[in-house]
C-alpha cells in the first residue's frame, strides 16, 4: 500500500465507526440522517477495502440470493409496463448494502453490542415519545400513536423488529441485562398504542419463536392461546365473543380488545379491502407471471381489472410483500425474494449449531431471526418491504449474526 494512503486508513477507520453510531441513532428518528450516514460509511467502507486491497477479507453472507434478487428486479425494469415509470426504484436496492457494510466493519462484539444497545435505546425513548403523543391526543383509530415518523405504520414497524432484537437479548444474553425488561415492556405499550395489527401479529409470531428457543412450555402456553381465541370466533361462540370484545368506551383497553377481536373474526372492513387488493394482484400478476409488469405499474393499468370496491385505483399498493413483488417483478422477483429468506434463515440455523452454548452469540441469532419472522409475518398484511426505514434497520439486524469476532461466513 502507498505511504500516502497509509494516512488516509486511519480516517476512514474513524469515519466507518461514526458513521454506524450515527446511523444506528437516528434510525428512529430521520430517515434523512441515516441514509447520510449509511451512505458516507459505506462510501468509507468500500475506499478503504480498495486502497488496502482486502476484499479477499469481506465477508458475503447472502451475496448469491441478494445478487439474484437485484437483477430480478433490474429485468422487471426492463420489461416493465412503463420502463421511465420503474427504474426511480431501483435505488432502493441500494439499501441492500447496509447489511453489507455491518456485516464487514463491525468486526468485535464489543461494537456489535453496543450498537445494538443504542438502537434499543433509540426505539425506547422513541417509544416513550409515544407515550406523550398518546397522552396528549388520545389512543384511538382516528390518532394513532406514530411516534417518531410521520406514519403509524412505519414506527409501529420499528418497534416491532427492534422489540425482537431487545427480547432476544434480554433472554437469551449472559450475563442477564436486566435493565432490558423494563425496556422490552415499554416497546411492546408502544406497539400496542399504535393500533397496528399487523405490527402486532409479527411480534406475537417472533415471540412465539423465542419462547419456543427459550422455554418450550410457554410457547405451548401461547399456542393455547392462539387457539382460545380463535374458538372464540367460530360460529357457536361469536354471540360471545361479541359481548366480551364489544368496546363499552373509549379508553385504550377497550380499543385493544375490539382491534383484536376484528383482526381474528375476519370482519373488519380493512381486511375486506386488504381481500379486494390481493384478488386483483392476483389476476394482474397472472398476466404478468415471468417478470411481472414493473414498480408503479398499478398505477397505470389498475383500470382494467374489476374491483367494485374501488379500492385498487385508490390505494394501489397490494398490502402484502409477496402479492405486491409478484406484480412487481414476477416469479422470478418473488422467488429469488423468497431464496434471500431461506438463505437467510439456514445459515442461521447452521451458525447456532457452530456457536450452540455460547451466550454470547445466541441472543443475536434468535434476535435477529425473530425480527426477520415478525417482519415476514407483518408483510402478510402490508407492504413493509417497500418501506425504506423499516428496511433499513431489518437490514441492520439481519447482519448482526453474521458481524463481530467469527470466521469467514460465506
Amino acid at each position: 500500500m502507498n505511504n500516502s494512503f497509509e494516512k488516509i486508513v486511519p480516517v476512514l477507520d474513524k469515519m466507518v465507526i461514526v458513521s454506524l453510531f450515527v446511523f444506528t441513532a437516528f434510525t428512529m428518528f430521520s430517515i434523512s440522517i441515516t441514509q447520510i450516514a449509511g451512505g458516507i460509511g459505506g462510501l468509507a467502507w468500500i475506499v478503504r477495502t480498495h486502497i488496502t486491497g482486502t476484499w479477499n477479507e469481506q465477508r458475503w453472507p447472502l451475496g448469491i440470493p441478494f445478487a439474484l434478487f437485484a437483477l430480478a428486479c433490474m429485468v422487471a425494469v426492463v420489461y416493465a409496463y412503463d420502463p421511465m415509470l420503474s427504474y426511480p426504484p431501483l435505488k432502493k436496492l441500494l439499501e441492500i448494502l447496509i447489511f453489507f457494510w455491518v456485516v464487514n466493519c463491525v468486526r468485535e462484539n464489543g461494537l456489535r453490542d453496543s450498537l445494538s444497545s443504542l438502537l434499543i435505546v433509540m426505539a425506547t425513548i422513541a417509544g416513550l415519545y409515544g407515550f406523550y403523543q398518546g397522552w396528549r391526543d388520545g389512543v384511538s383509530t382516528g390518532t394513532r400513536v406514530a411516534g417518531t415518523m410521520s406514519v403509524y405504520m412505519t414506527f409501529a414497524g420499528l418497534l416491532m423488529i427492534t422489540g425482537m432484537t431487545a427480547l432476544g437479548r434480554v433472554l437469551f444474553k449472559s450475563p442477564r441485562e436486566n435493565w432490558l425488561w423494563p425496556v422490552v415492556i415499554i416497546i411492546l405499550t408502544c406497539l400496542l398504542l399504535t393500533l397496528t395489527r399487523q405490527a402486532w401479529f409479527g411480534f406475537l409470531v417472533g415471540s412465539c419463536f423465542i419462547a419456543y428457543a427459550w422455554r418450550k412450555k410457554y410457547f405451548l402456553i401461547g399456542c393455547a392461546l392462539i387457539i382460545g381465541l380463535a374458538v372464540m370466533v367460530i360460529e357457536p361462540m361469536q354471540q360471545e365473543s361479541q359481548n366480551v370484545f364489544r368496546p363499552k368506551d373509549s379508553s385504550l383497553f377497550e380499543q385493544v380488545k375490539y382491534r383484536i377481536y376484528s383482526m381474528i373474526s375476519g370482519e373488519d372492513p380493512t381486511y375486506k379491502m386488504r381481500v379486494a387488493l390481493w384478488r386483483v394482484g392476483w389476476e394482474i400478476a397472472k398476466d404478468h407471471p415471468l417478470t411481472g409488469c414493473g414498480f408503479h405499474c398499478v398505477d397505470l393499468i389498475n383500470a382494467k381489472y374489476p374491483d367494485p370496491t374501488g379500492i385498487v385505483a385508490r390505494l394501489r399498493g397490494m398490502h402484502n410483500n409477496f402479492v405486491q413483488l409478484a406484480v412487481d417483478t414476477g416469479l422470478f422477483g418473488l422467488s429469488t425474494w423468497v431464496g434471500v429468506w431461506v438463505c437467510f434463515f439456514g445459515l442461521l440455523y447452521r451458525r447456532s449449531k457452530t456457536v450452540a452454548g455460547d451466550p454470547s452469540e445466541n441472543w443475536v441469532i434468535y434476535g435477529s431471526a425473530a425480527a426477520g419472522l415478525a417482519f415476514l409475518s407483518g408483510g402478510c398484511f402490508e407492504s413493509n418491504f417497500y418501506d425504506s426505514e423499516v428496511v433499513m434497520v431489518l437490514y441492520f439486524i439481519m447482519a448482526l449474526p453474521f458481524s463481530g469476532s467469527q470466521t469467514k461466513t460465506n
